[in-house]
């Protein structure tokens, strides 16, 4: 059974914020927890606050954080199964926490609205929910595959929010398979990660960062992660978007071995940037 993942994740302020002097409104967080019955349990989180709210970031980090607590607290109980999960009802319970955090500070419910990117990875399938624009990518031993092509509305720069999200925009589904690989991105990497022809995920910007994690070596997780932001924050990525990135990589460990060559990975740089990143692998 696998009980090893390799994880990274980081959010870098898209130029535009740069140049308006606005903070990264984007959020992510992972988690390796065990149920009851000793079964591993990879949980992951990532969400876009919107451009449009007063509180989006923080938004962004408290579905983030009260997710991830509400999906382990669940996979504690006897006969946790993915089947079970209902992601309406974990977005009832993530709206009260909202309207709760809007009371406290005496903001709008709207102000601390986003989107929505969920995973909960177990041997043998996983489960995943999304509200909005950004993706989830999965892959087994064959192609790569994405859950939904991104909820973004019927008009430009229109998606949909936590807070208010419609009936028929909640996304979810469970998935029987080995994924071995999974990748949760918000919007500002759409462009990139994406085929718009094919409406399915770009393979060459996914396989480097995804062998480049799985070739690296315990102990590396500040290396690989400042080597993502880096990436993330790299002239060739800003020519393409001047939105907020997140990227968060999971990938499973016992694949084999390709060659012997460490991967080489990019000196770090101090830059304007976020990150919200999980624990270490």
């Amino acid at each position: 059974m696998r009980d090893r993942w390799r994880v990274v994740g980081a959010s870098v302020r898209g130029t535009a914020h740069v140049q308006s002097g606005t903070e990264c409104q984007d959020a992510s967080l992972w988690r390796l927890v065990h149920s009851v019955q000793g079964v591993p349990v990879l949980l992951l989180t990532a969400s876009d606050g919107a451009g449009s709210a007063a509180h989006s970031a923080e938004g962004a980090q408290l579905v983030c954080a009260a997710l991830l607590d509400e999906l382990e607290r669940l996979t504690r109980h006897d006969g946790f199964a993915l089947e079970g999960l209902d992601a309406h009802a974990l977005l009832a319970g993530l709206r009260a926490a909202l309207e709760r955090q809007a009371t406290e500070q005496g903001y709008l419910l709207r102000d601390l609205a986003c989107t929505l990117l969920a995973g909960v990875v177990v041997p043998g399938a996983a489960w995943f929910m999304q509200v909005g624009d950004g993706a989830i990518v999965m892959q087994d031993e064959s192609d790569l595959r994405l859950h939904v092509w991104p909820d973004s509305g019927e008009y430009a720069n229109q998606t949909y929010f936590v807070t208010d999200v419609p009936q028929g925009h909640v996304h979810e589904a469970v998935y029987s398979g080995d994924w071995r690989r999974v990748a949760l991105l918000t919007d500002g990497l759409q462009g990139l990660a994406l085929s718009n022809a094919g409406r399915a995920p770009h393979a060459p910007f996914f396989e480097p960062v995804f062998r480049t994690l799985e070739l690296a070596q315990d102990g590396w997780p500040e290396y690989l992660g400042s080597g993502l932001k880096q990436f993330l924050d790299s002239p060739a990525v800003n020519a393409r978007t001047s939105d907020d990135k997140t990227l968060l990589l999971a990938c499973a460990l016992d694949v084999p071995e390709i060659g012997s060559d460490a991967p080489v990975m990019p000196d770090h740089q101090d830059a304007d940037l976020r990150t919200e990143a999980g624990p270490p692998a």
